[in-house]
């Protein structure tokens, strides 16, 4: 619903107060989302400002201004009004957060950038330079910070669709938008250890398919690098 609960302090499943007639800073924290509409919330990003908190039409910053999360100075502040798919939750590139929004006939993909307890964020259309490129059947996003990219996919098709950007500390002086297609419809899709992992559906069963994010010092997984379904060869006729 509205409220967020944040459960005892180092007691991860205590959600009751130590006593009724005082409050400790260890407590749970219990705090509602004033709003003018319904905020339903559905997602948390944590960054260094505290936790940003999504709802449908609506963003929050649940912060405290000593630094210190207590239930005598945690206070919960809207800081922007723009409407997000709660089904989708936000990601966090490094440098910003990432969210999107649909509209009839695509995804619209936003980044925002926090900037400090009482100031508004910062929030950019990125995907504005590509409008109708991404579906709006888009049901699955992830991001890898250390490769400063993100990935969406939707169950309907076969299309992977990547937004890449290169950050020089100060700003993105790269900014690129690129389209994978697999030999099947892809289910479900995530990152770990700079590999890109992709359940896909085809015809005959289910299928996992990797691919390396990084740059190897093998000419072959050089080569190779955005080939799906990959598999070495030592049949020397096919060189």
């Amino acid at each position: 619903g509205e409220n967020v609960i944040l459960s005892q302090s180092g007691e991860f499943e205590n959600f009751y107060f130590t006593s009724a007639k005082t409050t400790i800073d260890s407590d749970p924290i219990d705090l509602n989302c004033s709003s003018i509409r319904p905020a339903n919330l559905h997602s948390t990003v944590p960054n260094a400002q505290g936790l940003i908190i999504f709802s449908k039409f609506e963003q929050f910053m649940l912060a405290s201004e000593s630094g210190t999360l207590s239930p005598s100075d945690a206070v919960i502040r809207s800081i922007s009004n723009y409407e997000n798919d709660p089904l989708i939750a936000p990601v966090d590139v490094g440098t910003s957060t990432v969210f999107v929004t649909k509209t009839p006939a695509q995804t619209r993909t936003m980044g925002m950038v926090t900037r400090g307890l009482l100031e508004n964020p910062s929030v950019v259309d990125i995907s504005k330079v590509v409008t109708d490129y991404v579906p709006p059947d888009i049901d699955t996003l992830t991001s890898s910070p250390q490769n400063s990219f993100i990935a969406m996919s939707g169950k309907d098709h076969g299309n992977m669709y990547f937004y890449r950007f290169f950050n020089n500390g100060e700003r993105d002086v790269m900014q690129a938008w690129f389209r994978w297609t697999l030999n099947g419809k892809v289910q479900t899709h995530f990152i770990a250890q700079d590999t890109l992992f992709v359940i896909l559906k085809t015809d005959s069963g289910y299928h996992v398919v990797q691919s390396p994010l990084s740059q190897s010092t093998s000419i072959q997984e050089r080569l190779n690098l955005r080939m799906d379904n990959y598999f070495a060869c030592n049949d020397t006729r096919l060189a």
